[in-house]
């Protein structure tokens, strides 16, 4: 394959990534904005009568400091900030790894609800929370895929 061949086909390819992340851009900033507004409400539903009063994550941070919390607010906020990217197209595939890692992480922690022995009931956005976590994951894995499969497409045809 000649050179003049070649950078047609590398164009061609970087053209396709950019309209495949461009698609899936459409979705990312608005889960970004879901991700961090559902920190703003309580994911555990508060019993009537009891001393124990849940609240959004913002707060129980504020009221309990470091703790299982924290980290997750960290984790939270790391994951709307790597979708951010990824709404504006500035995210690789390992940016897209990374959201994975980090939307199981939060979904998962949620479910299993860490530091409670016997955990109280979602309210629900905490499972509203749980669901966007597992999807956000299969979007991101999908894209991922996506991406894969399309320079692997490539390399075959001599790229």
């Amino acid at each position: 394959m000649t050179l003049p061949e070649q950078m047609i086909r590398t164009e061609l390819l970087n053209s396709r990534i950019t309209r495949t992340n461009a698609l899936y851009a459409r979705f990312y900033g608005p889960l970004c904005l879901l991700v961090i507004s559902l920190t703003f409400f309580p994911y555990y539903e508060s019993e009537s009568g009891s001393s124990i009063n849940y609240r959004n994550l913002w707060q129980e941070v504020a009221r309990l400091g470091p703790g299982y919390d924290l980290m997750a607010l960290l984790v939270v906020l790391l994951t709307a900030l790597l979708l951010a990217l990824a709404a504006a197209g500035k995210l690789s595939t390992s940016g897209l790894i990374a959201i994975l890692v980090g939307s199981i992480l939060v979904a998962s922690t949620l479910l299993q609800s860490p530091g409670y022995v016997d955990p109280p009931p979602y309210t629900d956005f905490g499972v509203f929370s749980i669901v966007l976590g597992f999807l956000i994951s299969g979007l991101v894995l999908g894209h991922a895929v996506h991406l894969f499969v399309l320079e692997l497409a490539f390399q075959r045809r001599g790229v």
